[in-house]
């Protein structure tokens, strides 16, 4: 089962001036998650301004990595670690535990 998170994305630079981030709707399959860690880098670009005015000061982010075989892909996702981790695992249940 594929799991909606909120991805954090950077702009082409060439095409648009505004803002140097936009939000968009990812899907990620939860067994493909080999990593999950806090990104505290993003906050400091909330501070100067390059995220979307659309999220508050009391957002966090999270870096997940994600298995692509032989190599692994970085996404940046809206929440903290904790509640990535939860949405990830919502649907795991202890059979017969």
């Amino acid at each position: 089962m594929l799991v909606r998170l909120t991805e954090i994305c950077q702009n082409n630079l060439l095409t648009s001036k505004k803002q140097a981030y936009t939000l968009r709707e990812v899907f990620i399959n939860p067994e493909h998650v080999v990593m999950i860690r806090e990104e505290a880098r993003m906050q400091q670009l909330k501070e100067q301004g390059a995220l979307p005015e659309d999220l508050n000061d009391g957002h966090r982010f999270t870096k997940l990595t994600i298995n692509r075989g032989h190599t692994g892909t970085e996404i940046i996702v809206v929440g903290s670690p904790d509640i990535i981790e939860k949405s990830l695992n919502q649907n795991k249940k202890l059979i017969r535990g």
